[in-house]
């Protein structure tokens, strides 16, 4: 990938022997002619304010080839992170590739408690997000539409989570995620499924199934909190 092996030597030049990582994470990490949405991890041995300013502009290119900003911390930030951000490095671990330098991530360490725990804080964000844009969309198809598919991108991060906590497998499709995780969790399959499907896989909804769905919705994300709320490990 030419526009990744140019942002690396910009990074290495930039920052020299304080760039201590460079991992490509997540469903594009082990493509190898990804043309873009790489999601990438900088980690760095030090990191200051000038460090920061010293990449911007090669960050900056980098964005604007359609690519995530990069997740940039230090060393000691990678390792105290574990417990915040379980799902994200849970996420890391399962699908990643070395781009420069060290890997960290054989050292990662994810707690079932914290992992639990975030799952539990991201529905609930989830459904308090869900709740206010209903409020304000709920007469626009058009947005409701954008409202679940973002609705269901954060359930599938929670689902895999959850398949996670039970050392379950984890397939890669979501109808396939949905299908795993009903065995530890009860919402309604169809709903998730169809969701699913008009994101992923290009299906539309009818009018009937669009107004089914935004009211069942609110139950589905409340029943399944519950079930998390009191999952123990």
């Amino acid at each position: 990938m030419k526009n990744l092996d140019k942002f690396i030597e910009e990074l290495k030049n930039t920052l020299g022997e304080n760039l201590l990582s460079v991992i490509a994470f997540g469903s594009q990490a082990n493509v190898e002619d990804a043309k873009s949405n790489l999601n990438l991890m900088i980690v760095t041995n030090e990191l200051t304010a000038e460090n920061l300013y010293d990449i911007s502009k090669p960050v900056k290119k980098w964005v604007k080839g359609k690519n995530p900003i990069p997740v940039i911390m230090n060393r000691d930030e990678w390792y105290s992170s574990f417990d915040v951000y379980a799902i994200e490095y849970a996420d890391i671990r399962e699908n990643y590739r070395i781009i420069y330098g060290e890997d960290l991530v054989p050292t990662i360490c994810i707690n079932k408690y914290f992992l639990r725990l975030q799952c539990e804080s991201e529905l609930k964000n989830l459904l308090l997000k869900y709740k206010n844009n209903f409020l304000m969309n709920v007469k626009s198809d058009r947005e409701m539409k954008k409202l679940l598919n973002n609705v269901i991108k954060t359930l599938l991060v929670i689902f895999r989570s959850v398949l996670r906590l039970h050392d379950s497998a984890v397939p890669y499709r979501a109808v396939d995620i949905i299908e795993f995780a009903s065995n530890y969790l009860s919402f309604n399959k169809i709903v998730m499924s169809k969701i699913a499907k008009v994101r992923y896989e290009n299906e539309e909804y009818t009018k009937q199934e669009l107004l089914f769905i935004e009211a069942e919705l609110v139950k589905d994300i409340q029943n399944i909190l519950k079930q998390v709320d009191v999952m123990h490990f």
